[in-house]
C-alpha cells in the first residue's frame, strides 16, 4: 500500500490493537475513489481519518497501524479503520456486483493481513462480544450502537459479512491465528501516549487518578494539567521516571501502587 498521510491521527497507540472496523465512504464507485478518499483525509479541517482507503482496484494506506486514526469513537484506541467505496444505503446485490466484488477482494486482503499481524480473529463481533472487550472484525454502526459517541449506521444492513469474511478465509489459507482473550483488566490494555492524546482511555485514566485523589477534569482530554498530575504522580511512586507521559509503567501504577 502506498501512504498518503491523513492530517488528524494520534502517534502511537494507548491500547493494544483488538478490532477491525469497516466503514462505507459514502462515496461514488470509481477506479479512483480510494485515492480521493485518502486525498480528503490529507487535506480537510475536518478532523477525521482512517488507516487504509479500498475501491475495486487499489489500497491507500492515510494513517499506520501503530497509530490512531480518528474513524469511530469508542474504537479508536484499538481499532483499525477500514473505509471501502460505496454507501450504507446499499443493497446486496449492490455491493456483490463487479465493482463490489473487486473491492471485497482488495478489501479482503488487507483485513487477513492485520488479522496475521495483530492476531485478530476472522470473525464478526456481536454487539455484546465487542462490549466485553472481545477481538474481530465490527462495523461502524457497532460500534456506534455500543459506546454511543456517533449515529453512523454503516457499512449498512445488507453488507455482506459472509462474503467478505470468507474472502479472508481464503486469503489466510483457511487459518485463523487469531486469539479469542476477551476481558482485558484495565491496568493492562494501553500501552503509552503522547500528552496531546484524548479520548476514552484518557478519560479511563483520569478516572482512576480522581479515585486515588489527584484533582483532574475527567473530559478525556490529556491537558497541561494532566500532565503535570502525571509528572507528580511519577515523582511520589517508586521507580517512575518523571516524564510527564502516561507510558505502560505509569498507567499500571494507577491501578497498582499503593495509595499513600
Amino acid at each position: 500500500m502506498r501512504l498518503v498521510q491523513a492530517r488528524w491521527f494520534h502517534r502511537g497507540r494507548i491500547s493494544p490493537i483488538r478490532l477491525i472496523v469497516v466503514h462505507s465512504m459514502e462515496w461514488v464507485e470509481r477506479a479512483t475513489t480510494a485515492e480521493e478518499c485518502a486525498r480528503m483525509f490529507a487535506t480537510m479541517n475536518r478532523q477525521a481519518s482512517a488507516h487504509a482507503c479500498v475501491d475495486a482496484d487499489s489500497v491507500v494506506r492515510c494513517v499506520r497501524d501503530q497509530d490512531t486514526a480518528w474513524a469511530a469513537p469508542g474504537g479508536n484506541s484499538d481499532g483499525l479503520q477500514l473505509e471501502l467505496a460505496g454507501f450504507a444505503r446499499q443493497s446486496r446485490k449492490e455491493w456483490l456486483d463487479a465493482y463490489g466484488n473487486a473491492m471485497l477482494g482488495q478489501a479482503a486482503g488487507v483485513i487477513a493481513g492485520w488479522c496475521r499481524a495483530h492476531k485478530i480473529p476472522v470473525r464478526k463481533l456481536t454487539r455484546a462480544e465487542l462490549r466485553a472487550g472481545k477481538r474481530g472484525i465490527t462495523s461502524h454502526a457497532d460500534i456506534s450502537a455500543v459506546y454511543r459517541r456517533t449515529d453512523h449506521t454503516d457499512p449498512g444492513t445488507s453488507f455482506p459479512w459472509d462474503v467478505l469474511l470468507g474472502l479472508v478465509k481464503d486469503e489466510l489459507g483457511g487459518k485463523d491465528d487469531g486469539r479469542d482473550d476477551v476481558d482485558v483488566p484495565d491496568w493492562k490494555r494501553p500501552l503509552s501516549w503522547p500528552p496531546t492524546t484524548k479520548g476514552d482511555d484518557v478519560r479511563m485514566w483520569q478516572r482512576q487518578m480522581r479515585k486515588r485523589g489527584w484533582k483532574l477534569d475527567v473530559d478525556g482530554w490529556y491537558s497541561g494539567a494532566d500532565e503535570e498530575v502525571c509528572t507528580a504522580f511519577q515523582r511520589d511512586s517508586k521507580g517512575l521516571t518523571p516524564t510527564g507521559e502516561v507510558d505502560e509503567r505509569t498507567w499500571r501504577a494507577a491501578w497498582t501502587a499503593p495509595i499513600t
